[in-house]
């Protein structure tokens, strides 16, 4: 069964108030047995003045749907004054891992 490797790439700037969260749709050659992710790479900051960091957060994952992948991703910058009221944007690079039929 083959193996194939594909990145992602999610591109967000001015999230303020909540978690960023996208999904990215990839098409497969054939019925898609598995999927996971990874994080290749990424830079994540706050938009203006620095702050103090709190919390930072970086989640993916992938659902398969026959032939068609959806990588998902959650993201969070948080300062140390506890709210999400900052705006901040980053690059994030995903890596999907695929099993195909």
């Amino acid at each position: 069964m083959p193996t194939n490797l594909e990145t992602v790439q999610f591109t967000f700037s001015d999230v303020t108030g909540h978690e960023y969260t996208d999904s990215e749709s990839l098409g497969a050659s054939g019925q898609v047995i598995a999927a996971e992710t990874a994080i290749k790479s990424f830079e994540i900051g706050f938009e203006g003045n620095d702050r103090e960091l709190m919390s930072e957060k970086i989640q993916t994952d992938a659902d398969v749907h026959g032939d068609t992948i959806s990588v998902n991703l959650e993201a969070l910058f948080r300062d140390a004054s506890g709210h999400i009221d900052d705006p901040y944007g980053g690059n994030v690079e995903v890596l999907v891992i695929t099993e195909n039929e």
